[in-house]
């Protein structure tokens, strides 16, 4: 059996996605607005259309009758990831800039997590999306919305949160605690932490919805079978460790130490793969979110077993990912010293290169018969290229750095008239700015 493993490994990786391109593909600078600029221009963005009035993000919001008409509300199933991810590169703006704006940011942020989590009534438990009764038109899967908790009277929620949310709530979060020298601000990212640690860690490592009823998607121990999973790994490893450092509490500190000693960062490592020119995107993506905060300690102050686990997991993504500019994930190992030169100079072309217009159109490259096609389709069945598309290729969507960049159809539908809030620029641009790399 292990003489024909060579091959296969060989063949598994002939003619699929690489984003090794030799020589590099190049990037040249964006005829658009200054980085600095063009962040200025998304926050403002945020407070005009994208925040809701209770301070979570809504990432996607539809002008049927153009931008200077209202807008249609929508439920948008991943507010919490990505009011986190958002939260995450407003702590990074306030310790870069010190911007009174960006400490105000972070305080709207908890806010919108602190509704989340009141409104299900339920210590730990946050809501998917929750808004007062009739802010939406319709209310998708009407079996699972429930009635707002005592003081959200005329509310209605919905629940089910996967790890892939818990992985965005974790990553924002404990940025508060890492970057945000506010005792205010602490103090309510670690009360938010505490509650959904005890809830999570506290019950088995598998997330309960109302009523005690596991998620769909919300098992996050380390293995699975016997099998390490990076994904829950990341998560659950991500969580104690921003639990314990936010609250300083015993519990907190032990649950921990017993996922360290249990051999929870030798899961790590196993935070992705691409077989055949398939790989889910949003795996390595909520990898790096949930370990983020793990590679901002001090190595001083840092478990050895965590961190190194931490620091194989991040050299893998970018590794298995170099030279397709991930600028977020770029940011997060950087923060570490994990970058390349080459890591780099991507994301700073990436960074250049992101267009300003997040109107979601139908993006669709199959007349490019000049770009090589590599032989597998993706994990959704898509069409392939063999080298990564530029981000100003890619179309407008919620959080541009989890989609699989050698699709040659990005977007199969879109009018110009629903806009993505630029959120994921924000959460790249402000840590790589933080660290002096821009």
């Amino acid at each position: 059996m292990r003489p024909l493993l060579l091959p296969v490994l060989l063949l598994a990786g002939c003619a699929v996605p690489s984003g090794i391109p030799s020589p590099p593909i190049p990037f040249p600078d964006s005829p658009g607005p200054p980085l600095e600029a063009k962040a200025a221009l998304f926050e403002r963005g945020l407070t005009e259309r994208f925040l809701l009035p209770w301070g979570a993000l809504d990432y996607d919001v539809r002008y049927p009758d153009g931008p200077d008409a209202p807008p249609v509300r929508a439920y948008n199933a991943d507010t919490v990831a990505w009011s986190g991810a958002l939260l995450g590169a407003e702590c990074e703006r306030w310790a870069a800039t010190g911007d009174p704006a960006a400490l105000d940011r972070v305080r709207t942020l908890l806010g919108g997590f602190e509704t989340l989590s009141a409104v299900t009534g339920e210590p730990g438990l946050l809501a998917r999306y929750a808004a007062p009764a009739g802010f939406l038109r319709k209310e998708p899967w009407p079996a699972q919305w429930r009635d707002g908790a005592a003081g959200f009277d005329g509310w209605r929620w919905r629940g089910d949160l996967s790890k892939d949310q818990l992985a965005g709530l974790v990553y924002g979060l404990a940025a508060v605690t890492d970057l945000v020298d506010d005792a205010g601000c602490r103090a309510r990212a670690a009360r938010l932490l505490g509650a959904v640690a005890d809830r999570l860690l506290g019950r088995g490592a598998v997330y309960r919805d109302a009523g005690g009823v596991p998620t769909t998607y919300g098992n996050v121990r380390p293995r699975v079978a016997g099998f390490p999973v990076g994904v829950n790994a990341a998560v659950s490893l991500g969580l104690a460790h921003a639990a314990a450092r936010a609250t300083g509490e015993p519990r907190h500190r032990r649950r921990l130490a017993d996922l360290v000693r249990d051999g929870g960062p030798s899961a790590l490592p196993f935070a992705t793969v691409r077989v055949f020119g398939k790989e889910n995107f949003n795996n390595p993506n909520m990898v790096a979110m949930g370990i983020a905060s793990i590679l901002r300690e001090p190595v001083e102050t840092a478990d050895p077993a965590l961190r190194a686990g931490a620091e194989t997991a991040m050299r893998r993504i970018l590794e298995l990912h170099r030279g397709e500019g991930n600028a977020f994930w770029i940011g997060i190992g950087a923060a570490a010293g994990l970058a390349t030169p080459r890591d780099l100079r991507d994301a700073r072309a990436q960074l250049a290169r992101f267009p300003v217009d997040r109107a979601e159109r139908k993006v669709d490259h199959a007349s490019r018969v000049d770009l090589p096609r590599a032989s597998f389709d993706s994990k959704r069945g898509r069409a392939q290229f063999r080298r990564p598309l530029p981000v100003d290729m890619l179309g407008a969507c919620s959080f541009c750095w989890k989609g699989n960049v050698y699709e040659v159809c990005q977007s199969p539908e879109g009018d110009g008239r629903t806009f993505k809030s630029g959120a994921d620029f924000l959460a790249a641009y402000w840590p790589l700015r933080r660290l002096g790399l821009l």
